[in-house]
């Protein structure tokens, strides 16, 4: 009888030991907290026609150097570097916000008077870090991110005004006349284009 009792008394010990260490340890209950506000400012009506795309990637290489004094920026223990592959895909084309078109409402005649030149309609990129490298008393902020972002991006820019997107768009002007009079034509008007001369098949 006595076994079973010390038995007893074991068993209820052992577990009462399993709950204590079980609360003690137990993780903290997480704190965090996050707030969204969305603040839509505008919607606006928009007619672009996007008639080329360029994607690309280029090797970025980031530096800069922090110290007090400028002679010390020379040493590796004040400097950093980042080296980054910037993708972007470059979309060009046309804003039909920006054409001049003229209507003739009693002879129901849309006249293309200006189509102006193509623009860059969009422009998405994003970043991967290969490499970043720190010196002793240097370190990545968030300021330094955001700088290599808007590198990156104007990065881009320079490389889609050399790649010949833009002269590709304006070599597909002839096809954006023929979209718009296909629309035209399919509300029962005529469309002219900017001579005056009617476009025919």
């Amino acid at each position: 009888m006595n076994k079973v009792k010390g038995l007893l008394v074991l068993v209820a010990v052992g577990l009462l030991v399993f709950f204590i260490t079980r609360e003690a340890y137990r993780p903290a209950a997480s704190s965090e907290q996050v707030d969204s506000t969305v603040l839509l400012e505008r919607i606006r009506p928009v007619l672009k026609l996007v008639t080329v795309e360029g994607d690309f990637s280029e090797l970025y290489t980031y530096r800069d150097a922090e110290a007090p004094m400028e002679w010390m920026k020379q040493f590796s223990p004040f400097q950093k570097k980042a080296i980054l592959r910037v993708k972007g895909r470059a979309s060009v084309g046309y804003d039909l916000e920006g054409m001049k078109l003229e209507f003739d409402e009693t002879q129901r005649v849309v006249r293309l008077a200006e189509m102006g030149p193509p623009r860059l309609l969009a422009l998405e990129h994003e970043v991967d870090y290969f490499d970043l490298e720190v010196g002793t008393f240097t370190s990545f902020t968030a300021a330094d991110h955001s700088r290599i972002q808007t590198h990156a991006k104007d990065l881009l820019r320079v490389k889609v005004a050399e790649s010949g997107l833009f002269r590709a768009a304006a070599d597909r002007k002839q096809e954006m006349r023929t979209v718009l009079r296909a629309v035209v034509e399919e509300a029962g008007w005529s469309f002219e284009d900017g001579s005056g001369t009617p476009v025919n098949d």
